[in-house]
């Protein structure tokens, strides 16, 4: 399709040059008139002699008559110079009009201008409308280059067009604030207040006093803090949150680990190579025993960048330990004890300094200490007599050598009551532990049996013997050989049947052997 416009500008074209034919042809008639009013002007001067004697001696003439001056030769050379700065004219009015400024943002060419002051204008606009979104200041890039071009007005970029393209290559810089820890930068913020904010919080995450007897003296921070004004790029600052767990934490690394079926601290301190008391640590409020499917655990430790020194002042009650004194008995044997007076812890009242390290106490000044209950110190009576070997130690020894060939509980739906150590028939068989024969005979199943009462509630039975070499009444010591390996009573073949009794209740032997 035709473009319009053309046609239009083809007729403004037209238009001009009938205006300056025009104008030209009235120029060419009002010179001719002027050139030959001119010329009879200068006949009639050269009418007077003492113009003519000028004449010939400024142009060295020796004759001269202005009759020779021909109209016609004389106006070509008029029309020439007439034309020619008519047309420089036209040229130096063209050329102020069409001047402009190709506009360039770094090595980006983002349109052409008239003047250098409609770019300013906006670039002003720009930088003030950052500075209200971001409530912040902004230093914008304003590395322009301006080349001198020359434009006709619908060649210039317009307003909204060349916004446009400086904003699509513009870069700018805000004004932070970095929060510096022993001059190593952590972190930027938008404003002063809010990385005193972070502080401020960090300092009141310790200020805990425990209870009413308790409080928080004052706070410090033993490493050097300071914030300083800093130019960067608006994804660098950073809120308060942000800052505050990087402090805490000691670093931004988030690394969790999820739960699974069957898990615990322990497996999961040991699947990352670490300690369950780091693990615990850094999931602080967590109760380790109480972990599930699912639950997430985090896997770095804290090691924060700040130090909370808190000063607290603290008034309890601490108990008094009381002594234990030692009073001996001939009277009762050496394995005898009793108390004589049950002994009593005192009271104190304390006031201290606890000063502490991020929550963990660190040092401890007793300030003030005010007994106000002593102690009652506990009396123990001790025996000195030697002790009967047939006494019983409570721990019980193997009775004979051999292996087991038949273990306490059910076996072939009956319950089996004992142990059955297999041996060889005339193998030696000793007393468990010291304490009195009640029973050595023949008894059913059991064969040749001997029971031993220990004296404690405990009793001991040793069945299938071969030989019974104690009687009934015998006080026998531990490790006293009592009888002989053998195959009495119900048996398959030679073994010793032992069985323990607690207050009358059989009781696997194998929890009770040493």
């Amino acid at each position: 399709m035709e473009d319009p416009n053309r046609f239009k500008d083809s007729n403004i074209l037209k238009e001009k040059w009938i205006f300056f034919l025009d104008k030209l042809k009235g120029l060419k008639n009002l010179t001719i008139n002027k050139i030959s009013g001119s010329v009879n002007n200068l006949k009639d001067r050269t009418n007077n002699i003492k113009f003519k004697d000028d004449l010939k001696r400024k142009f060295n003439i020796k004759k001269f008559n202005i009759r020779h001056i021909s109209l016609k030769k004389v106006l070509p050379i008029f029309m020439v110079i007439v034309i020619s700065t008519f047309g420089l004219t036209i040229y130096k009015i063209n050329e102020v009009r069409t001047r402009a400024y190709a506009v360039y943002l770094g090595e980006d060419k983002i349109g052409t201008v008239r003047t250098k002051e409609e770019v300013s204008d906006i670039m002003n606009e720009i930088q003030n409308k950052l500075q209200n979104t971001y409530n912040m200041d902004v230093l914008i890039n304003k590395d322009l280059d301006f080349q001198n071009v020359h434009s006709k007005d619908k060649e210039l970029s317009s307003h909204d067009d060349l916004r446009k393209a400086i904003n699509s290559k513009l870069t700018f810089l805000v004004g932070g604030y970095a929060l510096l820890i022993n001059e190593k930068e952590v972190g930027v913020l938008k404003s002063k207040q809010e990385a005193e904010n972070i502080i401020k919080r960090f300092k009141e995450s310790f200020n805990n006093a425990k209870n009413e007897n308790s409080n928080i003296e004052k706070i410090n921070l033993l490493e050097n803090v300071k914030t300083t004004k800093v130019m960067t790029f608006m994804p660098q600052i950073k809120t308060e949150d942000e800052v505050l767990a990087v402090i805490e934490k000691g670093t931004d690394e988030v690394k969790e680990h999820i739960v699974e079926a069957g898990e615990s601290y322990w497996t999961i301190a040991k699947e990352y190579n670490m300690t369950v008391d780091n693990l615990i640590k850094a999931n602080p409020g967590v109760d380790p025993e109480k972990v599930y499917p699912g639950d997430k655990v985090n896997l770095i430790v804290p090691k924060p960048l700040l130090t909370a020194v808190t000063v607290e002042e603290v008034n309890y009650t601490e108990s008094l330990n009381y002594d234990t004194k030692i009073e001996l008995n001939s009277s009762m044997y050496k394995n005898e004890k009793k108390t004589k007076v049950e002994g009593k812890e005192g009271k104190s009242q304390v006031v201290a300094q606890i000063i502490k390290h991020n929550g963990v106490e660190v040092e401890k000044k007793i300030i003030k200490e005010e007994v106000i209950e002593k102690p009652l110190d506990e009396v123990i009576v001790k025996g000195t007599k030697e002790v009967p070997k047939t006494i019983a130690t409570g721990v019980f020894r193997l009775p004979t050598r051999g292996f087991i060939s038949s273990r306490y509980g059910m076996r072939n739906g009956r319950m089996h009551k004992g142990v059955d150590l297999a041996a060889k028939t005339g193998t030696s068989i000793v007393a468990a532990d010291g304490g009195k024969v009640t029973f050595s005979g023949y008894s059913g199943d059991y064969g040749n049996l001997i029971i031993i009462n220990h004296g404690n509630g405990y009793i001991t039975k040793y069945g299938h013997c071969s030989k019974l070499l104690v009687k009934k009444g015998d006080k026998v010591y531990k490790g006293q050989k009592i009888a002989q390996v053998g195959s009495t009573g119900r048996t398959t073949g030679p073994h010793l049947h032992f069985e323990v009794l607690k207050n009358g209740v059989n009781k696997n032997p194998l929890n009770y052997l040493n």
